[in-house]
C-alpha cells in the first residue's frame, strides 16, 4: 500500500553501485528486542523443537554472559532457551577472545538466512561470514575494529537485505525452501530484510547480537520509485559471485526488468 511516509527499509537502497556497507547508525536496543508476535514465537519454538541442536548454543564458557543477558532481559533466571522464546529476534552471544576476536559461543538463531549456525558456533565473526565472496576482504578488519571499540550500553544498528522465493523465517538449508527461479513472480518473491543491532554488555563485555527478520514482498517496492530504482542499479553492478551466493543468478534479468520504475 503506497504511503506518503516512505517505509524504513525504502532507504536501504541508494542511488549508487552495489558494495558491501558496514552502514551502522545509533540504534535502541530495549525497543529491539520488546514486543513479541505470538506467530513468530510459535515459528520459533517449532524450529527447536524440531531441530535443537540447529538453532541453540551454549557454550559453558558463555555462562556469564548469558546470564548478564538474562538480567538484561528482565527474566528472573534462565538461559539461551528462556531468552529464544521471550525475544521476537534471533541473538547470537559473542565472546571478546585476547587476540582482539569475538567468537560465536551462545545464543538461537531460529530463522537462518540460508546459513547453517551449527557449524559456525566457536569460530569468529570471520569465519561466520567467511562465504560470502569479498566481504571479509572488503570489511573485515572495519568489523573487527568497530567490535573491539564498541562501548558497553552504547547500541549500533545495521541492516542487510537479500532476496528470497520463500516467505518463510526460517530458511536453514535443510529446510530446502523454494529458490529464486525463471520466470520471475513477483508475487512469490520477498526482499529478505535483517535488521541487526549490536550492544556490548558490560559487566561480561561480550557482545549482544541481535537480528529481527522483516518480508517485503517484491511488488511493494514498485510503490517507492527511488527504492525500486537503487535495488535495480544495485542488481545490475553486483559481481557475479556475489549474485550466485545470493542465488540471483536465475533470475538478475527477469528482476531488472521488473524493477525499471
Amino acid at each position: 500500500m503506497h504511503t506518503s511516509q516512505p517505509p524504513f527499509w525504502a532507504g536501504l537502497f541508494p542511488d549508487k553501485d552495489f558494495s558491501f556497507s558496514f552502514g551502522v547508525r545509533p540504534g535502541d536496543a530495549q525497543a529491539f528486542f520488546s514486543g513479541s508476535r505470538p506467530s513468530v514465537i510459535e515459528q520459533r519454538q517449532q524450529a527447536l523443537q524440531e531441530a535443537p541442536s540447529c538453532h541453540l548454543f551454549e557454550a559453558p564458557e558463555a555462562a556469564t554472559a548469558i546470564a548478564e543477558s538474562v538480567r538484561w532481559a528482565g527474566l528472573k533466571n534462565g538461559g539461551c532457551l528462556q531468552l529464544a522464546l521471550h525475544w521476537e529476534p534471533d541473538f547470537l552471544i559473542l565472546l571478546p577472545e585476547p587476540g582482539g576476536q569475538f567468537l560465536f559461543k551462545a545464543g538461537a538463531v531460529c530463522f537462518p538466512s540460508s546459513w547453517r549456525p551449527e557449524e559456525k558456533i566457536g569460530l569468529p565473526i570471520h569465519a561466520i561470514h567467511a562465504p560470502v565472496p569479498t566481504l571479509n576482504e572488503k570489511l573485515g578488519a572495519q568489523i573487527d575494529t568497530f567490535l573491539t571499540r564498541l562501548k558497553p550500553s552504547t547500541p549500533w544498528q545495521r541492516f542487510n537485505w537479500g532476496l528470497s522465493g520463500s516467505p518463510k523465517l526460517n530458511q536453514h538449508p535443510r529446510l530446502n525452501h523454494q529458490p529464486l527461479i525463471h520466470p520471475l513472480n513477483p508475487r512469490q518473491t520477498w526482499i529478505r530484510i535483517e535488521d541487526q543491532i549490536l550492544l556490548r554488555l558490560p559487566e561480561s563485555g561480550a557482545i549482544l547480537f541481535g537480528i529481527r527478520l522483516v518480508n517485503i514482498e517484491l511488488t511493494e517496492i514498485k510503490h517507492q520509485p527511488e527504492a525500486c530504482s537503487g535495488l535495480r542499479r544495485a542488481i545490475k553492478t553486483m559481481p557475479e559471485s556475489i549474485a550466485n551466493y545470493k542465488g540471483i543468478t536465475p533470475v538478475r534479468a527477469d528482476l531488472l526488468e521488473y524493477l525499471i520504475s
